[in-house]
C-alpha cells in the first residue's frame, strides 16, 4: 500500500478550512416509485451528458450517480487548492450533510506510468427481443433510445451487435417483472464490472439493453434487469434505470484504448481502478457502497492533490488531465 506523501498530510490538516462546493442541477426527470428512482424520458425530453472532460491542466471534472437520485450530475474543480468539494445529494441541504455520519476516510494515490490491460470493446444488442419493443414504440422514442446508447451524448457503446438464438441457448416462456428503480441491481452491476476489469476481462456484451416493464421472455440465462424499461402500455415514456448510469460510468468514460493504470486504495469498503485514456486524459472510477458517506483524498503523482465527501451508495467518475 502506498504510503500518504508530505503534500497530501498538508492537504488532510488543511480541509478543516474547507469551502464547500454543492452539486445543485438535476437534469434528470426523476420519478418515485416504492422500489427507487428512474429517470422518465418521452418525446419531448431526455437527458444527455456532453463530454466533462475539463481541457486544461490541473482541473478535474467528478460525475456522480447516487442510490438518492444523482444521474450523472457533474462538479468542476482544481487540484491543490486545499478545500473540500462537497458532492451534496440533489435533495440534501448543508445542515444535512456537514453532521452526517462516515465510514471514514479513503486515500487514493494514482500512478500512471504504472499500467496493465487495455480496455476492449463494451457492446450491447437491438435483435430479438429489443427489436420486437422497439418496433411499438414512436419513432421519437426510439431515436432517444439509440441516442442514450450509441451517441457521444449518451453513455457511449461502441458496437451494435446482431443477437441470435445460436449460442445463446433456447429461449423461455417465463417472463420475469423488472423492479423499477432497483438501486442494488445497478451498483452490483457496476461492482461486478469493476471486480471483472481487475480480473482482465477481454469484453462485454449486454443481450438485454431494453426491456418492458412486464420483462421479456429469456434466453438461458434468466436477466432481471436492464438499462432501459420501455412502457409498453402507454407508448408515451421510456425509464432509465440505475443501471443505465452505472454502466455509463464505465461505457461513457473509457473508451477503446483506454490503459489500467494503478490506484492505491487505503479504505478497502470503497472500490476503485484508473485508467489513462487514449486523449492522454484520466479518468478515476469510484464506488462508496456503504450507507454513510465517505471523505476521499485523490492524489495523482503529476498533478497533486484534491478532496471530496461522497454520499452514501454512490458511483463517481472522475476525469482531469
Amino acid at each position: 500500500m502506498a504510503k500518504e506523501s508530505n503534500s497530501f498530510r498538508f492537504l488532510l490538516v488543511a480541509s478543516a478550512l474547507a469551502s464547500l462546493v454543492a452539486i445543485s442541477t438535476q437534469s434528470c426527470a426523476l420519478r418515485e416509485y416504492e422500489t427507487g428512482l428512474v429517470c422518465v424520458c418521452n418525446a419531448k425530453y431526455c437527458d444527455y451528458l456532453a463530454d466533462p472532460t475539463p481541457k486544461e491542466e490541473y482541473e478535474f471534472a467528478v460525475v456522480s450517480t447516487s442510490k438518492a437520485g444523482l444521474r450523472f450530475e457533474t462538479l468542476t474543480g482544481l487540484f491543490n487548492l486545499y478545500k473540500k468539494y462537497y458532492i451534496f445529494d440533489y435533495d440534501m441541504d448543508l445542515g444535512r450533510v456537514l453532521p452526517a455520519s462516515t465510514i471514514g476516510s479513503v486515500q487514493i494515490e494514482i500512478a500512471r506510468e504504472k499500467r496493465t490491460q487495455k480496455i476492449p470493446d463494451f457492446s450491447g444488442s437491438f435483435q430479438g427481443a429489443v427489436s420486437q419493443i422497439l418496433q411499438q414504440l414512436p419513432k421519437a422514442l426510439q431515436e432517444h433510445i439509440y441516442k442514450s446508447f450509441y451517441s457521444q451524448q449518451g453513455i457511449g457503446l461502441n458496437l451494435l451487435r446482431s443477437a441470435t438464438t445460436s449460442g445463446v441457448g433456447v429461449k423461455s416462456s417465463q417472463k420475469t417483472a423488472p423492479i423499477l428503480g432497483f438501486w442494488a441491481r445497478g451498483e452490483q452491476f457496476a461492482q461486478t464490472l469493476l471486480q471483472d476489469i481487475e480480473q482482465g476481462f477481454n469484453g462485454w456484451f449486454d443481450w438485454n439493453l431494453v426491456l418492458d416493464e412486464e420483462g421479456s421472455p429469456n434466453y438461458a440465462e434468466n436477466y432481471e434487469d436492464a438499462p432501459i424499461i420501455a412502457n409498453l402500455t402507454s407508448r408515451l415514456e421510456f425509464y432509465r434505470q440505475p443501471m443505465f448510469y452505472s454502466m455509463g460510468h464505465f461505457t461513457k468514460f473509457l473508451p477503446k484504448g483506454s490503459v489500467r493504470i494503478s490506484a492505491e486504495s487505503t479504505n478497502p469498503q470503497v472500490s476503485t481502478v484508473a485508467f489513462l485514456r487514449p486523449d492522454q486524459s484520466v479518468a478515476v472510477l469510484v464506488i462508496n457502497s456503504e450507507s454513510a458517506g465517505i471523505d476521499l483524498g485523490l492524489q495523482d503523482n503529476l498533478r497533486g492533490g484534491v478532496l471530496f465527501k461522497l454520499p452514501p451508495n454512490s458511483i463517481h467518475t472522475i476525469l482531469y488531465k
